[in-house]
């Protein structure tokens, strides 16, 4: 039982670290691709479509990160369900007793 808190604890650090990492990075690569896509949109002629590929861009990268974290809350329940029924002590079924040999029953006609 103790390992298996052990394995639940380095489970919920593993997942802790890939949502907000992942949460991180998208800030970061979505801030990092606003400078360009600001200085393009300022272009008399471009302007229209850069803002239009800024948008795809953005959903696209948010879309992404999001498939991320939710893969990682998957696994992370899928992992808990695993963990919980290791966890769980298992329950004895009772043993039938043998049953005696009996008789074959008859229809009550003695010429059977």
């Amino acid at each position: 039982m103790k390992d298996v808190k052990r394995w639940k604890g380095l489970r919920a650090l593993i997942g802790d670290a890939v949502e907000h990492g992942a949460s991180a990075i998208e800030r970061v690569q979505l801030e990092t691709a606003k400078r360009p896509f600001t200085l393009l949109e300022q272009i008399p002629g471009l302007a229209e479509p850069v803002k239009s590929v800024h948008q795809i861009h953005d959903v696209v990268v948010t879309n992404a990160y999001e498939a991320v974290r939710l893969v990682n809350r998957a696994v992370g329940q899928a992992l808990d369900a695993a963990l919980d029924a290791v966890d769980e002590p298992v329950k004895e079924q009772p043993v039938a007793e043998p049953s005696e040999p009996h008789e074959p029953e008859t229809s009550g006609d003695p010429n059977r």
